[in-house]
């Protein structure tokens, strides 16, 4: 009994092995996991949780906006979808690195994805297209300049500005190193554009591992 525990352990980690292999040949193509539970003190979330995503939401986001927004919520993850094939399914991606221990590790990501949370609201860009955030009253970019934090300042109606709608995407892809599908790596996408109607185009903000 012992020896077949053993030698169905040892088919099970071969059977994951070549999946990984093939995963590395052909890819796999996205695939959103969309979880029912209510989230109802809108956390953040990870797999385990296996909630709806965290929504943030300026104040200052009109209605109407808002729902126009989240009308085109199918093209948002249309585009997400893009961009996780792209960058970190595609075998043939210039993202992906071939060493040992090097993330995204194309052969351990299952292709499944969900929404981790998502930020509907404004940013505001000045001429040399530095961020302004609202902040007592006032528009504010913090940056660093080597040594410390550097606030700017300039009023919430300056003609120095453009306002933005903003939103911010945080989607979770998970991997089945270990036998069990978890979270594996985090993919930040962002979209600025001036007018509601216009197309949207996502930016690779950042992406980590869990």
């Amino acid at each position: 009994m012992e020896f077949e525990a053993e030698n169905c352990k040892g088919n099970l980690l071969y059977y994951g092995f070549f999946k990984h292999l093939q995963r590395r040949k052909t890819g796999v193509h996205p695939h959103q996991i969309i979880f029912e539970k209510e989230n109802t003190e809108n956390t953040y979330i990870s797999w385990e949780d296996k909630m709806k995503p965290r929504i943030d939401l300026d104040e200052r986001l009109a209605q109407e906006g808002y729902q126009a927004l989240v009308s085109r919520r199918d093209e948002m993850l249309s585009l997400a979808e893009e961009i996780i094939w792209r960058h970190c399914l595609n075998p043939k991606s210039g993202d992906l690195m071939s060493e040992v221990d090097s993330f995204p590790d194309i052969r351990f990501l299952t292709g499944n994805y969900y929404v981790g949370s998502v930020s509907y609201g404004y940013v505001y860009r000045d001429k040399k297209y530095q961020a302004y955030h609202i902040k007592e009253g006032r528009l504010r970019h913090k940056h660093h300049n080597g040594r410390e934090w550097v606030s700017e300042w300039l009023p919430l109606d300056s003609p120095e500005t453009t306002r933005y709608y903003q939103i911010l995407l945080s989607l979770r892809l998970t991997g089945g190193g270990g036998g069990e599908e978890d979270d594996y790596m985090g993919l930040d996408l962002e979209a600025e554009f001036v007018e509601l109607g216009v197309s949207l185009e996502f930016d690779v903000l950042s992406h980590d591992a869990i």
